[in-house]
């Protein structure tokens, strides 16, 4: 285990050491060669209006499923998936993140959630993300939302991860640059 965190740290490390000199885009795409993650999708320069960004738990609100709070923003969204391999897990997937996010003065974090905490993981899946492959187990799931200023541009940072099982493990990120 201390070895796999020292391999996550090596690989890791100059990608996010990098991350204040990068737009959110450029740093999760460089997630792309590290050889225990493999891109299963990435979308791209989509321009989006009143873009759900959660701030809590999603529950059944008057019969209807939804973040306890959220925040609705608009600007052009790139996303990306993984699945994890090779007995990596996506908790120690972003807890270094977490941990090398923190690091950088220019990121802040908004919200975090793990677990059941979280709420439904189904419907972080399937409404908020619309990728059904998402769906794990709600003892697995972690969500994370972060305020980014690059090159007076603001970005939220939205990650999640969650695992079906320990063969079916999946990392998803979206860096919302947000309009003027």
């Amino acid at each position: 285990m201390r070895f796999a965190k020292l391999l996550v740290l090596i690989v890791l490390a100059p990608t996010v050491a990098a991350a204040a000199n990068r737009s959110p885009a450029e740093y999760f795409s460089a997630l792309d060669d590290y050889a225990h993650l493999e891109n299963i999708d990435v979308q791209s320069g989509r321009v989006v209006r009143d873009y759900l960004v959660p701030l809590g738990a999603i529950e059944k609100i008057r019969g209807a499923w939804a973040p306890r709070r959220s925040e609705r923003l608009s600007g052009e969204l790139a996303g990306y998936t993984w699945r994890v391999l090779d007995g990596y897990t996506t908790v120690e997937m972003i807890d270094e993140l977490d941990e090398r996010l923190g690091q950088d003065e220019g990121i802040s974090k908004v919200f975090s959630c793990e677990a059941r905490a979280c709420g439904s993981s189904v419907q972080w899946a399937n409404r908020i993300f619309q990728q059904r492959l998402l769906y794990g187990t709600e003892v697995s799931q972690r969500y994370r939302v972060y305020t980014l200023e690059h090159g007076g541009d603001s970005y939220r940072l939205l990650i999640y991860g969650s695992a079906r099982s320990s063969d079916r493990q999946y990392l998803h990120v979206e860096a919302l640059k947000l309009s003027p």
